[in-house]
């Protein structure tokens, strides 16, 4: 049985999501405790930005592999 390549493209998507989620969960799970260290904290809250950010763009990627908007009509 041969696998479409737009499948494939979503199996990967949603690999991809369920590790960043995976990733994104541990992370909040290390969160530093509140403390006088402003820099630490800093650093700890960019890198969960990144982390949410990473998990939407996956996300915006998965929903146009499973709903591909229409492309130019050639004719």
């Amino acid at each position: 049985m041969m696998t479409l390549p737009k499948q494939r493209s979503a199996d990967a998507l949603q690999i991809a999501l369920r590790a960043a989620r995976e990733n994104e969960a541990r992370w909040m799970e290390m969160s530093p405790e509140f403390s006088g260290d402003g820099d630490r904290m800093e650093q700890w809250a960019s890198t969960a930005k990144l982390r949410r950010l990473e998990i939407k763009r996956i996300e915006i990627l998965l929903a146009e592999v499973d709903n591909p908007s229409p492309g130019p009509t050639l004719r």
